[in-house]
């Protein structure tokens, strides 16, 4: 009768990291090696499941719902941004007069459009 060596099965997976020898093959020449956390997959499976009840399920259904109001909060804050950069524009559209209600800071010059079309032309040629 060989002797038994216990074994969990964290431990027996170290000996299977040798280079020189298959160190778990020569224990089980040896000894009766014996795993005592075992388990198959069906018995993982029914750990797994006997883990879920009612309470687990709420918990993870309010975790989900804080998620995803957290998201809606961080979209609704992004679309205020935008809309705020779509303001900034307007203001900066009605400072350099592209706005049909715009104020020159400058005061009013009526031939400085035609001389900036005038230096464009020279420096790109006549538009089509």
């Amino acid at each position: 009768m060989r002797t038994r060596k216990f074994y969990t099965v964290n431990q027996w997976s170290c000996f299977k990291n040798n280079n020189y020898f298959d160190m778990q093959e020569m224990l089980c020449q040896r000894y009766d090696v014996i795993l005592t956390d075992y388990k198959t997959k069906k018995q993982r499976i029914i750990s797994i499941l006997s883990h879920i009840n009612l309470k687990n399920l709420d918990k993870g259904v309010t975790q989900f719902n804080k998620l995803f109001q957290a998201f809606g909060d961080s979209a609704e804050q992004l679309t205020r941004e935008l809309n705020h950069s779509n303001q900034d524009k307007h203001n900066l559209d009605s400072i350099w007069k592209k706005s049909s209600n715009s104020v020159s800071i400058w005061g009013k010059s009526e031939n400085s459009q035609a001389r900036h079309e005038a230096n464009l032309e020279k420096i790109w040629g006549k538009r089509n």
